[in-house]
């Protein structure tokens, strides 16, 4: 009698344990890692949200939440240090995600991949490399070498200085306040530069590009093959202006610029190319 009662109770409890889920929980994360002011990052995040933020120590600190089947792998050297997040199981085809937010050198080297999430960097000053695939990339009062790349996710970049290149798909590239040398290429996606001093070249296949508030001494060179060049000008010192396309419409309101104020080249093979005097 005893042993049929332990053979149901044992019975009970395995079926117990089959029907009854595993329960996984998302995991806090505190590290820190001695670092040169200049060192070399390299920081890859699937999935989620990463802020990173620039400070005036010689150190990196990481601190957020981890997916429950996220890990934190890396280390490194006081001048390399690599981070990233892994899955804690292959067998789960999620993206391992998690949530960020890691304080590095101002003058640190950065690179950093995504493929689906936010991203956002504030305050590097030597170089930054990012790229990924969906989400949304914020990028703020850096200076440096700057180089971006989206595939469909947006682009914000504000305040920046130095040497900037872009290139994406379908996101929309905002650019804010410059003060660089451009190079941003998009395929689909449109592009609008404001309130900037900047030289260099805008192309998209198919999107439109949008200038507004550019100041005296820019030079630019804007090209689509179908997308709509749209420039707005101010009533006093307008830029040298060229502007082209072999199936849209010019539209230039008669404004006759001068090479001393800046020069803009404006070409579309289809689109149309539209000067605004701005008020």
């Amino acid at each position: 009698m005893n042993v049929m009662r332990h053979v149901r109770i044992a019975a009970a409890l395995l079926a117990a344990h089959v029907i009854m889920p595993h329960v996984s929980v998302a995991q806090n994360v505190v590290r820190g890692f001695t670092a040169t002011s200049d060192v070399t990052m390299r920081l890859y995040i699937p999935a989620g949200a990463l802020r990173i933020e620039a400070w005036d120590r010689d150190s990196v600190h990481v601190e957020g939440t981890l997916g429950s089947n996220a890990s934190l792998f890396g280390g490194g050297a006081r001048t390399h240090i690599k981070l990233g997040i892994e899955a804690r199981s292959t067998k789960d085809g999620t993206l391992p995600n998690a949530e960020l937010r890691v304080h590095v050198p101002r003058r640190a080297r950065l690179w950093v991949k995504m493929v689906d999430g936010t991203l956002t960097v504030t305050g590097i000053q030597q170089e930054l490399e990012a790229y990924t695939v969906r989400g949304r990339m914020d990028v703020r009062d850096v200076a440096g070498t700057i180089s971006i790349e989206s595939i469909d996710a947006p682009v914000t970049l504000a305040r920046a200085t130095g040497d900037v290149r872009i290139r994406g798909s379908r996101g929309l590239v905002t650019l804010e306040q410059l003060d660089a040398t451009l190079s941003v290429t998009t395929v689909s996606g449109g592009v609008a530069l404001v309130r900037s001093q900047a030289e260099g070249r805008i192309e998209s296949i198919g999107g439109g590009i949008a200038i507004d508030g550019v100041r005296a001494g820019s030079t630019l060179e804007l090209q689509s093959h179908s997308g709509t060049l749209r420039i707005s000008v101010p009533p006093k010192r307008p830029p040298l202006l060229e502007l082209s396309s072999r199936g849209g419409t010019v539209s230039d309101q008669g404004v006759r610029g001068d090479a001393k104020n800046g020069h803009i080249v404006a070409r579309s093979f289809k689109g149309d190319v539209l000067v605004v005097r701005t008020p």
